[in-house]
Parts: structure tokens; sequence; C-alpha cells
């Protein structure tokens, strides 16, 4: 059996996933910008959350590793974006939101990601991105599946 890769979703998502990542890492370093991609990935997630999530909230939102995200998480606070909390309903649970001098830096460069996803998406139908994000969507929930 021949594995055709040019034919394999999960490879152009890889290859399309790589090149915004390098994009983004290049856009955000010439801003000056001190946080990779990733932990830029994340400050947005929390962003959108719009309240404090737990370390498990965190890393199953962004389908990463909790160990991953501790250690984004350890320097994101250090540089006083993030902050760390006990949770008011569980004193065992620890929270993490934007701190309000993160939400501001972050603010700040947003429209610059928004500018390589207009980038990004230049000449695509708005119908042809509807579509894909569903099948992305199909995907990600057929593969979640198939995990547990």
């Amino acid at each position: 059996m021949h594995f055709d890769s040019e034919s394999s979703p999960g490879f152009a998502i890889g290859r399309v996933a790589y090149l915004i990542r390098t994009s983004m890492a290049a856009e955000l370093k010439k801003a000056g910008w001190p946080f990779s991609p990733e932990e830029t990935q994340t400050l947005i997630s929390l962003l959108d959350a719009g309240e404090p999530l737990s370390m498990n909230e965190l890393a199953s939102l962004m389908i990463r590793d909790p160990t991953t995200v501790k250690r984004q998480l350890d320097r994101l606070v250090e540089n006083q974006f993030v902050q760390r909390t006990t949770s008011s309903k569980d004193a065992r649970s620890v929270m993490i939101s934007l701190t309000r001098v993160g939400e501001q830096k972050l603010k700040r460069v947003l429209p610059l990601l928004d500018d390589l996803r207009k980038t990004a998406l230049k000449g695509i139908p708005k119908s042809e991105l509807h579509t894909t994000q569903n099948v992305l969507r199909k995907m990600q929930k057929n593969l979640t599946n198939h995990l547990t």
C-alpha cells in the first residue's frame, strides 16, 4: 500500500501550522514581543475565556499537555502577564488569569496577528473558509473521540 502524503489532510495541516507558527514568531520578534507563539496562544486563550481557568481547563482548551502549559505559565507569571490565584470554590485548585498589564500588552500585538491571519486567508472565499473550519472541527472531534 502506498501512502500519498500530498492527499493527507494531516500532512497539509502540519505544513500550514508550521508556516503559521514560523510567520507568527517572525512578526512577534520584529515587534519586540518577548514570548513564543505558543506562549502568546496561551495568553490569547486566557483572554478569550474571559474568566480565570484552572490549569486542566486551560490545557484541555488548548489541547496541550499540562506540563507544557505549566512551563509556559511559569514564564508568563515571571513576566507579570499572568497570575495564579486560589480558587474561591476549591482552595486546592489554582486559577490562572491575565493580569491587567498582560491584557493591555497582548491587545497591542493582536493587530499584528490579525494582519497575519488576513495574509494567510488572502484569496480564500468566506464559504470555503467556513467549510474548512467545519471540516477541521469534525476531524478534531473524531480524533478526540478516538483517543478516549
